[in-house]
């Protein structure tokens, strides 16, 4: 069997479920673009399968976005016609940053009315899904696998603290990814200097996508000497270093379905700090971490507080007990299953 991804993202998960796929006996091709007609006609009956995955990758443009959407209205139609099966992995409702909202629906109301099945995280995804958008078809649920294997994890906890500044006593929350404003960094932030004591630290890092969050974060970090901003492309190799330094991860988030953040850190068995929003609850144990009220104004900063009073090392251990849960070996069967029903019918 034959399947092509669509787009292509620079983060672990499309690498590590082709890989998996492979013991299923599943080919994946990578497709970083939308497929033009002649592709759709020269695959047709060696790709069974089109995987779309975050559909604003294949037709957002700044300028061009209503052209581009009808591209992809036109080659969704086509692939359809031609033959190929079609399989959409949710990973948001609707994208983080959007120039038109109505043509984002439009195109959501398309693929769900028409894809031969759907996948989302969680039962919250499969829900949300159908409240918003009409759908006759299967919905999925298969959870997001973990990112042990996705990056290095070879250095010791002292040696990344001293890569990085950290005195080894210090109480280190970590906030890792790209930097955008509806990742809740300034109410981070906030948080932190109401209630932090004089040896916590609070370390932000990830690329820059949004310049007027970063500039205040820097402008706020030059002012508190506990609050570290590292504005910048976290290579991988690199990446270790803050998720062993760190004590505890925070991902205060203001929209959110599913995140690969925090799936990394909960991969090197950080105990979690996030909002009950989209998958989060279903992810994060009680046991596991601390999961807020985001409409509580204090919800973030009591987090702040509380964490400190857990066993690091008891959270620690369900963490790793949540990952256990999330190999790739159950989710490219299930994965695989799913593609295997497309065919049938």
């Amino acid at each position: 069997m034959n399947v092509a991804f669509l787009p292509v993202y620079p983060n672990p998960y499309q690498r590590l479920l082709r890989d998996a796929l492979a013991a299923e006996g599943v080919a994946v091709d990578f497709l970083k673009n939308l497929p033009d007609s002649r592709w759709l006609r020269d695959n047709r009956g060696r790709v069974q399968i089109l995987h779309y995955h975050w559909l604003s990758g294949l037709y957002m443009n700044r300028f061009l976005t209503p052209i581009q959407a009808i591209k992809f209205h036109d080659h969704f139609r086509l692939a359809r016609d031609l033959g190929y099966r079609t399989v959409w992995t949710a990973h948001n409702i609707l994208p983080h940053r959007t120039f038109l909202a109505p043509l984002d629906r439009a195109i959501r109301r398309l693929v769900m009315a028409h894809a031969d099945a759907v996948i989302t995280h969680c039962e919250h995804g499969r829900r949300e899904l159908l409240s918003r958008f009409p759908r006759q078809g299967p919905i999925i649920v298969i959870p997001l696998g973990h990112y042990r294997d996705a990056y290095p994890s070879t250095m010791s906890r002292q040696n990344a603290r001293e890569r990085l500044s950290l005195e080894p006593d210090q109480f280190t929350y970590l906030a890792l990814g790209n930097i955008a404003a509806y990742k809740g960094l300034s109410d981070l932030v906030d948080a932190f200097k109401q209630v932090a004591g004089m040896n916590d630290v609070l370390l932000i890092a990830g690329r820059n996508r949004d310049q007027h969050s970063v500039s205040r974060l820097v402008k706020t970090a030059q002012s508190d000497s506990r609050i570290h901003v590292h504005p910048r492309f976290i290579p991988d190799e690199e990446m270790q270093a803050y998720l062993l330094a760190a004590d505890v991860m925070v991902a205060p988030f203001k929209q959110v379905l599913t995140s690969s953040s925090v799936i990394t850190g909960m991969s090197f068995d950080l105990p979690q700090i996030v909002p009950a929003l989209g998958c989060l609850p279903e992810l994060v144990t009680p046991d596991a971490g601390i999961v807020y009220d985001p409409r509580d104004e204090n919800g973030l900063a009591r987090a702040l507080i509380d964490i400190k009073t857990r066993d690091t090392d008891q959270m620690r251990s369900a963490v790793r007990r949540i990952t256990d849960g999330l190999g790739w070996a159950d989710i490219s069967r299930q994965t695989a299953d799913v593609y295997r029903s497309c065919l049938a019918s």
